[in-house]
C-alpha cells in the first residue's frame, strides 16, 4: 500500500511553489513542470489545492496567484502527525510493532530512531 500526501502532479506543484520566494500564476508553474500537462489543468489542481487549504489563491492584475500555506517542513511535520497520530489511535500496539519492524532492518533508521527516542527522554 503507497501512501502519499499528494498526487504525483500535486506533488510537482507543491515542490515548485516551495522553492519559489514569490506566488505564482499557473504559467509560471506550468513552466517549471516535467511533463506535458495542459494548462487547464494545471489550474484545476491549482485550485483544487487550494479548496483543500494547501495553497493559498490571490488575485493579482486578471491572474490568480498561488503559493504554499506553509513551508515544506511545517507542512510535512504537520501531516505526518495527524497520519501518526490517527494510526496510534486506531491500531495502537500494533501500529509501533509495524513501524519497528520496518526499521528495524536498516542500521541507520534504527539509529536514528534510537537518537530520536534518547533526545525525547533528555527533553523532559
Amino acid at each position: 500500500m503507497e501512501s502519499k500526501l499528494f498526487g504525483c502532479l500535486e506533488q510537482q506543484i507543491i515542490d515548485v511553489l516551495w522553492q519559489e520566494k514569490k506566488p505564482l500564476k499557473p504559467l509560471d508553474v506550468l513552466k517549471q513542470l516535467k511533463g506535458d500537462y495542459a494548462y487547464t489543468t494545471v489550474m484545476t489542481v491549482l485550485k483544487r489545492m487550494s479548496d483543500k487549504k494547501v495553497l493559498t489563491r490571490e488575485m493579482v492584475g486578471k491572474a490568480y496567484v498561488y503559493s504554499p500555506v506553509s513551508n515544506k517542513e511545517v507542512y510535512i511535520k504537520k501531516s505526518l502527525k495527524n497520519l501518526y497520530g490517527n494510526l496510534m489511535d486506531t491500531y495502537g500496539e500494533l501500529a509501533i510493532s509495524q513501524f519497528v519492524d520496518m526499521v528495524k532492518n536498516d542500521r541507520e533508521d534504527m539509529n536514528l530512531l534510537k537518537r530520536f527516542i534518547d533526545s525525547s527522554k533528555k527533553a523532559k
